[in-house]
């Protein structure tokens, strides 16, 4: 079955749910009489279906009745109510799951079936404009097809990387964009303490975070080698990075991304 022809079930119609309508809607990819949605705020479907014309079911069950792909878009402290609900019904092989909770391992819908199955998906912000990054961990019951088709699904949202499960937990942490905003803020910060006025250094800290990147893009070469083609011995970027390594700024983000993979994990001890 090509992904044209799946129907998509959305139990939950947050911001990840409008994120993936977004991409989906916009490339054509699914007719939107194939897409259903649940949720207990009857204002968040009213506005879905305003948006995207798609089909409001009545409840979850319903949601999972329609759907080829159930996606299961709530929060982790939601995913056991969900569970709860879903375990009363028979899922046959022909489904699949995807969950897109945070920190909440696959292994937690086992009560729904222990052969039912599962995808773990992790979009990223940047999703939303088609520029992001999924990770994308299965089961050993996702069939080959299956597999194929939620891909071409997420590859519409920017790129996607397949990891094992243990994974996903640093991924979650690594592909935040806070760190990249924050970074983002204090160049322009630094910049306006020098005297440039606050929308010429926006406009300069954008263009060399983007430029810098695109260069990395089309060179595919560690970062260190343009850092050091970027450094003359004794000049203003050397100094630069040694003030960053003074001040620990690698260890900063290292730390904050291991932190952020082990909050992820918490979740699913909860």
């Amino acid at each position: 079955m090509a992904l044209k022809n799946r129907k998509i079930a959305f139990v939950g119609g947050g911001q990840i749910t409008k994120i993936i309508l977004d991409n989906l809607t916009a490339r054509k990819q699914i007719p939107t009489q194939q897409l259903f949605v649940s949720d207990p705020v009857k204002e968040k479907l009213y506005k879905l279906h305003k948006k995207y014309e798609i089909t409001i079911v009545n409840d979850n069950r319903e949601a999972v009745a329609k759907g080829d792909f159930i996606f299961v878009n709530v929060s982790p402290q939601v995913v056991s109510h969900v569970i709860s609900e879903l375990s009363e019904l028979t899922l046959s092989k022909n489904k699949l799951l995807v969950t897109l909770a945070a920190g909440v391992p696959m292994t937690r819908f086992h009560p729904i079936g222990e052969k039912i199955p599962i995808a773990r998906a992790l979009p990223n912000p940047p999703s939303q404009i088609g520029r992001g990054i999924t990770a994308l961990a299965f089961n050993a019951h996702v069939t080959g097809l299956q597999r194929d088709d939620i891909t071409e699904l997420f590859s519409s949202m920017g790129d996607c990387v397949l990891l094992n499960e243990r994974n996903i937990n640093a991924v979650t942490a690594l592909s935040s964009p806070v760190i990249t905003y924050m970074f983002f803020q204090s160049l322009i910060d630094a910049g306006i303490r020098t005297g440039i006025d606050r929308e010429t250094t926006t406009r300069i800290a954008y263009q060399t975070i983007v430029g810098a990147m695109e260069l990395w893009h089309h060179r595919q070469v560690p970062p260190y080698e343009l850092m050091a083609e970027a450094s003359t011995p004794g000049g203003v970027s050397a100094e630069s990075l040694f003030t960053l390594d003074k001040y620990t700024f690698r260890a900063a983000i290292n730390e904050a991304v291991n932190r952020g993979a082990q909050k992820a994990a918490e979740f699913s001890q909860s």
